[in-house]
């Protein structure tokens, strides 16, 4: 019934939408045959590093782009998208050459003034509609984590996991400090929650309520960060996980495959990158904290939320530490080393 009426809403507001200006470009990516090569050619034309080119979204927009990501979840894709997208978005069903797998697939195509880059940095959402796991790959620093966006792709495909989401623009496409929050633009989507990254994050995060699910969110570190360790597995906290913890069973299960590798976990030294500040994070493990609630503002914040009103390393209720970042060095960022582990964790 829910998935009904989000469609006769996105249909129903579409009536009214006027056509694309004739003549318009648009990067649809149609070539591309496999899930790797579309996310690669997605890569390609995102604004990058120093562009200037990120535009933060309206309320209505990340509203309307939150009930076309619930409608996907539900199984929609053959619908037109709101007018307060249309001009600049498409969704679209999408067949692995590889697999033969039908995907659903929304992702950002306007470029208005034809240099091959999307015009506003709003990035990509991908659903497996026969999905297996109940696992949202995620990369929300694209380029700037050198093929971190081909690995989670890969991973997801190969796992049959549920959705994945990219990012669209090059984390420091625009000019500013670190914390964002609320209003504040910024094109580094997981320190921002007015993005359209975080507006799908919280329309996933509806969707399952409190039913099992976790959102495994692809990381790169630089080399020599962190020296001691390869790879460094956290929940968005700095407390050590707990006895039956999923980032221990997917360490246990990567050594069991990778035995040379050196995984670091909070607790262990070593190494202090545990996402505290990672709104989407942040959103998973205590909800209040960033202004959001089941049901609350389609952003992902209300009025009023602020950072002096978080709190940083506060260690999560069990049930709630479904969020799971990943930062890796370069040379493990390896698809295939993965795959294994991961289907092991999430049987």
């Amino acid at each position: 019934m829910r998935f009904g009426r989000s469609i006769l809403l996105l249909v129903g507001a579409s009536v009214l939408t006027a056509p694309r200006a004739t003549g318009a470009a648009e990067l649809t990516c149609s070539s591309s045959a496999t899930l790797e090569a579309l996310v690669a050619c997605i890569r390609d034309q995102m604004p990058g590093r120093s562009s200037g080119v990120f535009l933060p979204p309206s309320p209505t927009e990340m509203e309307a782009w939150r009930s076309v990501v619930s409608a996907m979840m539900y199984g929609g894709c053959d619908f037109v998208l709101p007018p307060s997208l249309w001009s600049f978005a498409r969704v679209r069903s999408f067949r692995d050459a590889d697999n033969g797998r039908p995907y659903c697939l929304l992702l950002e195509t306007a470029d208005w003034n034809g240099d091959g880059v999307v015009d506003r940095g709003f990035g990509a959402f991908i659903v497996d509609p026969f999905a297996e796991r109940e696992l949202s790959h995620q990369v929300s620093h694209p380029i700037a984590d050198a093929g971190t966006e081909i690995q989670a792709i890969t991973v997801f495909k190969k796992t049959r996991s549920r959705t994945f989401l990219l990012a669209g623009a090059h984390r420091h496409a625009i000019a500013g400090g670190r914390w964002f929050h609320g209003h504040s633009m910024s094109s580094d989507v997981a320190h921002n929650t007015a993005t359209m990254f975080h507006s799908a994050h919280a329309a996933i995060t509806s969707f399952y309520g409190w039913k099992p699910w976790w959102a495994v969110q692809w990381h790169g570190m630089a080399e020599n960060t962190c020296e001691s360790v390869d790879v460094y597995l956290s929940h968005g906290v700095d407390a050590a996980p707990v006895a039956g913890d999923k980032i221990l069973e997917l360490r246990n299960n990567l050594l069991a495959h990778q035995p040379t590798w050196r995984i670091g976990v909070p607790g262990s030294r070593g190494c202090a990158l545990n996402a505290t500040s990672n709104v989407q994070g942040r959103l998973l493990n205590d909800g209040a904290s960033t202004g959001w609630v089941p049901g609350g503002s389609p952003s992902g914040w209300v009025p009023g939320g602020s950072p002096s009103g978080w709190s940083f390393g506060r260690p999560a209720a069990a049930h709630a530490r479904r969020f799971v970042h990943i930062e890796q060095h370069p040379w493990v960022r390896d698809a295939d080393r993965w795959i294994a582990a991961v289907l092991a964790t999430w049987p």
